[in-house]
């Protein structure tokens, strides 16, 4: 298969099934002026996605834009690898893999969450550290940032190695409910979720990510998208940037929009919850200047796991012409 096309069998098996494909029109490139697709996941990481269009601060900053929205970052790229949608937000690991697969490009930055994801054991597990998570059962989303950081940094920071535990493959959502039916002792786990097992006495954090691992969430388009609607990539951009303001500014107000999205996914949690894990979020939209290292060592791993083929220009992946045009 030529890696820069996948088929719509392959795409739907990727996506989770038909009802998703129902959903969602052909992979073909749309027009200047059609909406901007947008997907995100359905997270903490998605918030100021939520925000934006709760507030709809897309529409504010003229951009007309639909947001797609996925359980994971990796779910997320599928799509974007279908051509399904037109931009992205996702961890460090599957935007590098989209580099290699469909020319993936950095936009700007979504957040960087590395307060936001954390190792959370079961209180009826008798851990108290990372070094007791040997010989457990650890529930972690696998080809996510989340599970990267997890297994490729903080476990070898402890001097463990893979083999020394074992990893359920769980989704996020799953993460709290697989912990309190005794299926796994602890979980590697994104907000809000490590905050829900916390307020309801289920679990303990042992430690977060951020002394770790930084975990950029990137906003992504493809170079094609990139080229033909430069000034609709801008207003998205506005739009997002005024819904992190809002996220910043008003946390209160930002974490009873997200709450109040939440709950209607039936997740029944109070906003006290929401506002606890926004505020371990940096919504920052520029480039820190670690992130260039922190991109290029990551892509070497992947090279070296040879889950990526060969390393990526990482100055051509994290595009700065849209930030440019924000200033």
């Amino acid at each position: 298969m030529d890696r820069n096309r996948i088929s719509r069998r392959k795409a739907l098996s990727l996506l989770g099934g038909t009802a998703l494909a129902a959903a969602m029109p052909g992979g073909v490139a749309r027009a200047q002026g059609a909406p901007l697709r947008f997907g995100i996941q359905t997270t903490i990481w998605g918030a100021v996605a939520i925000i934006a269009e709760a507030e709809k601060t897309f529409e504010k900053a003229g951009g007309n834009v639909e947001v797609v929205k996925f359980g994971s970052g990796a779910q997320a790229r599928d799509a974007m690898i279908a051509g399904h949608i037109d931009v992205v937000s996702i961890g460090a690991p599957p935007f590098l893999l989209g580099v290699e697969k469909v020319d993936l490009v950095a936009i700007g930055i979504s957040c960087y969450a590395g307060g936001t994801l954390a190792l959370v054991a079961s209180k009826k597990s008798g851990i108290k550290s990372v070094p007791d998570l040997k010989g457990k059962k650890i529930a972690s989303q696998l080809a996510t940032a989340t599970d990267n950081g997890f297994q490729n940094k903080i476990m070898p920071a402890f001097g463990i190695n893979k083999g020394d535990y074992e990893v359920i493959n769980t989704k996020f959502a799953e993460h709290v409910s697989a912990m309190a039916g005794g299926a796994v002792d602890a979980f590697a786990g994104v907000e809000p979720f490590p905050s829900i097992a916390e307020v309801e006495g289920l679990g303990t954090i042992i430690t977060d990510y951020s002394k770790y691992d930084i975990v950029p969430v990137i906003l992504a388009t493809n170079q094609k998208v990139l080229a033909s609607r430069e000034a609709d990539l801008v207003k998205f951009m506005r739009g997002w940037v005024m819904a992190a303001d809002i996220y910043r500014k008003d946390p209160k107000k930002a974490a009873g929009i997200v709450g109040n999205f939440f709950r209607g996914r039936g997740q029944k949690i109070n906003d006290e919850v929401y506002r606890l894990a926004m505020s371990r979020m940096d919504v920052s939209t520029g480039y820190r200047p670690e992130v260039k290292q922190y991109m290029t060592d990551l892509a070497g791993l992947l090279v070296k796991q040879k889950r990526l083929s060969k390393m990526p220009n990482i100055d051509r992946a994290l595009d700065q012409r849209i930030l440019k045009k924000l200033a």
